[in-house]
This record gives C-alpha cells, structure tokens and sequence, in this order.
C-alpha cells in the first residue's frame, strides 16, 4: 500500500509510524485508519521488527477521529463511522496482541480515539507540552478504542470515571503522576528519549519480551494461581533458549550479551 498520511520508516530493528496530516492535527480520517492498520500490521509480521513507535507530525499525536470526514453536508453520517468502528479496533487488537513492544511519543494532543491508540501501546512518552483526553462525551459519544478497558487499569476506577464523564484534557505532568504515561520531556528530546528506549528494547532477548508481554496482557484476566501457572510455562520456554544461554555466558565472561544470535 503506498501510504498518503502515514510516514513509515524502518532502522536497526524499530519501526517508526508517524500519523501526517499535520494541518487536521492528525485526525483519523478512513484513508489514515486503513493505513494505520496496514501499517500496524506490516510491523506485526516483520521479523526485521523488534519494536514499534507511533508519533504524530506537527503540534498533535491524534486529535481523534475527523468528525469533518464523517459528514455529509451538515448532516452527521453514522453509517460511515460505524463501518470504519471494526478497523479502527483492529488496530487496537494489533497493538496489543503483537509479539514485540509499542511505543507512543505524544509529541502533541491525543484525544478521543487518538488518546485509545496510545493506550493500546505498551510504554507512552509525553513531551511537556501534551495534552491528553477522553473527548468523546463532548460529542455525545462513549469511548470506542478501548478506552473503558485501559483507563481503569491504569488510573484507577474514579479517576477513569472522572476523564470519561468530563472528556476533559489533562497535562502530561499529571497524566504521568497518575500513572497513564511513563515519562515526560521537553519537546526537543522526546525524539531522542523515545528512540533509546526503543533500540535499547530492540536489543534486548525478543522471544522473552514477547512472552512477557503475553504474560502481562493474559494475566490481567487472571487469578494468581493461573497467573503463576502463565509464568512458569512462559519461563522454562525462556531457560531453554538460545537467548538465556548467551546471558550467562556473556554474564560468566564479563561481557554484553548479544541476542538473537541463530
């Protein structure tokens, strides 16, 4: 698929997908959903891939869906936006159940559906300048990306009751205090920040990132025996690799252990 607002680039294992119409502040319009999926997808199935990062262009991450491309003169056309709901959520499915990690750089606005894709990456670094929300009710709608489903694992019960009810945008500083994003930064070293966290993940054993992440996602359903019963299979899968023998190896000869070795 040639991509015409997406920007997909591909370096040293990570995989950078940049949302780009800048001028809409990267709103979600049907061509951007369906390259976004294909994208996604593409990284999914890459093995070349060892991570993801999406990002945006310009002053947004994702301001949500465009409410302008889902009208048919003055009138709102449902049926349009309806039909796009089952890819916008496959791209949520693809985000979470990929064997790799994700990555959000919100370098600007994420709201609405934008904000859901975010949730659905694995690790979110915020620039200091982001703003951050669940816009929906301001336009008479409910979350659609998942957001019921990672707000109240994230931040707790009424603080994702408060941000649904209200849609109301809060900061990157506190969005990070209560737990939503992971780090925050100055604008100009988001870039640079996001990227070492990336190819320090890329080099780092991918079959165990891959079945922690598993782990991680499995076991929010889970009780604590079949949580541990998850960790067990999932670690000796782990001590019979390739990637737990070069560790001790390296770790026995004082040296940096070098993955994915064949």
């Amino acid at each position: 698929m040639d991509y015409q607002t997406i920007l997909y680039t591909k370096a040293d294992g990570v995989a950078t997908l940049t949302l780009n119409r800048p001028r809409q502040l990267n709103a979600l319009n049907e061509q951007m959903i369906l390259e976004v999926l294909d994208a996604v997808k593409k990284a999914a199935g890459d093995e070349e891939v060892k991570v993801l990062i999406l990002t945006g262009a310009g002053r947004a991450f994702c301001f949500g869906a465009d409410i302008s491309a889902f009208q048919q003169g003055a009138t709102p056309s449902p049926p349009l936006a309806f039909n796009l709901l089952p890819k916008a959520q496959e791209i949520i499915r693809t985000l979470v159940s990929m064997p790799k990690p994700t990555m959000a750089a919100l370098n600007g606005f994420a709201t609405g559906l934008g904000l859901d894709i975010a949730l659905a990456c694995d690790l979110r670094v915020a620039a200091e300048r982001a703003k951050l929300g669940e816009a929906f009710i301001t336009m008479g709608l409910v979350p659609d990306g998942g957001g019921t489903y990672f707000l109240p694992r994230l931040v707790g019960l009424a603080k994702a009751a408060e941000l649904i009810f209200t849609g109301e945008a809060i900061s990157a500083t506190e969005a990070e205090k209560i737990g939503l994003i992971n780090r925050v930064v100055p604008i100009q070293d988001l870039e640079k920040n996001v990227r070492e966290l990336a190819f320090k993940l890329a080099k780092s054993p991918s079959p165990a990132l891959a079945l922690a992440k598993r782990l991680l996602w499995k076991n929010l359903q889970a009780n604590i025996e079949e949580a541990l019963l998850s960790e067990a299979e999932s670690q000796k899968i782990c001590l019979e690799s390739k990637d737990h023998r070069e560790a001790v190896q390296a770790y026995l000869e004082k040296r940096e252990p070098v993955f994915g070795k064949k």
